[in-house]
């Protein structure tokens, strides 16, 4: 049987992937339900409130694959490899975490 996945915020469990928001907050990756990310988290000026999982955040591993192979054909600072494959890291972190033991 499969361990339950509650939300950090209200401690209920979270039953349908569509409700569930990651987000990385103060070094740790941290589930919530939508409803409580949405009043509690959003705008509250807190660095890395943006949900990892959702469009935006497959928008933006998207885009940090694309970068981190760029330094290999450019001039461009590796350092932009290392931050984009980080980037691309949590993202896949958040699915194998969260997101997979869920159903649609």
């Amino acid at each position: 049987m499969k361990k339950e996945l509650n939300c950090d915020s209200c401690l209920m469990p979270i039953k349908q992937r569509d409700e569930l928001r990651t987000v990385w907050a103060f070094f740790k990756l941290r589930p919530y339900h939508r409803s409580c990310y949405e009043n509690s988290l959003r705008g509250a000026g807190l660095v890395g409130t943006q949900p990892i999982n959702g469009f935006s955040g497959n928008f933006t591993a998207l885009v940090a694959f694309i970068l981190a192979w760029l330094p290999l054909f450019t001039n461009i600072s590796p350092v932009l490899t290392i931050v984009g494959t980080l980037i691309v890291l949590l993202r896949l972190y958040s699915f194998i975490r969260f997101e997979k033991r869920l159903p649609h």
